[in-house]
């Protein structure tokens, strides 16, 4: 008798964090992906919150914020070109504490059957934080980027050159996240930016149906300075982004 009460004890401690009975609704991750899903009438908006960070490579251990940044897409309306349509999207970059303006620019957003493509139309620093993730040239233009395929199946990858880099990108994982009251089950793409043989920087980016929900960026031996002028101990540069 005692042991059947031990037995029903661990059990109990063994599934106090799990939620069998979860009313929460749950969807599915989807074939088609949107990174900025949600922007289908003009007003819409989608909001991000970047921080980026300093982080001790060998303690992983984070020693100095940066800087934290709320992002806020908002869909303008519809340019044509050609035969393709085109979405208008502003793209403002705010201080997250203070509300402070830092930047406001312009971006025209194309699916098409190659991929999602990215096309600047003012420049601004701002494109490092764009949730498409453009980095690998679709055509000679050097403002059309492709970022992913225009339907993702299990165990997609792709590689592509980037001037003298070379972007690898791969579907390596299946996470569920809790994102506005309800589940998604969300691709995770990993990519990998090198100089020939040296990994320059690592990401981790996760796609459900409302599009991109998070995604961890890491950059290796970042060279940072002090306001010494000296240099700590060997340093990584993370950024982190969630939607909100």
């Amino acid at each position: 008798m005692l042991r059947k009460s031990v037995l029903f004890f661990v059990a109990a401690v063994l599934l106090s964090g799990c939620d069998f009975f979860s009313t929460r609704e749950f969807r599915f991750k989807p074939s088609e992906i949107r990174s900025l899903s949600g922007l289908s009438a003009p007003g819409d908006s989608v909001s991000y919150r970047v921080t980026e960070s300093l982080w001790d490579a060998a303690a992983d251990t984070r020693t100095k914020i940066l800087s934290r940044r709320r992002l806020v897409f908002t869909f303008l309306g519809d340019s044509l070109d050609g035969t393709d349509t085109l979405k208008i999207l502003s793209l403002s970059i705010r201080d997250d504490s203070a509300g402070t303006l830092l930047e406001n620019s312009v971006r025209l957003v194309r699916f098409t059957r190659e991929g999602v493509l990215l096309n600047t139309v003012e420049a601004g620093g701002g494109a490092r934080f764009f949730p498409l993730k453009a980095s690998a040239s679709a055509a000679a233009d050097s403002s059309a980027y492709l970022a992913l395929p225009a339907l993702l199946v299990q165990g997609w990858n792709d590689t592509r050159s980037l001037g003298v880099l070379t972007v690898r990108r791969e579907q390596v994982t299946v996470d569920t996240l809790s994102y506005q009251g309800h589940l998604e089950e969300s691709w995770g793409i990993k990519e990998t930016v090198l100089d020939g043989n040296t990994v320059l920087s690592e990401g981790l980016f996760l796609y459900g149906v409302s599009g991109l929900l998070k995604a961890d960026q890491t950059w290796g031996g970042f060279d940072w300075r002090d306001a010494n002028g000296s240099s700590p101990a060997k340093v990584e540069l993370r950024r982190s982004l969630e939607r909100l």
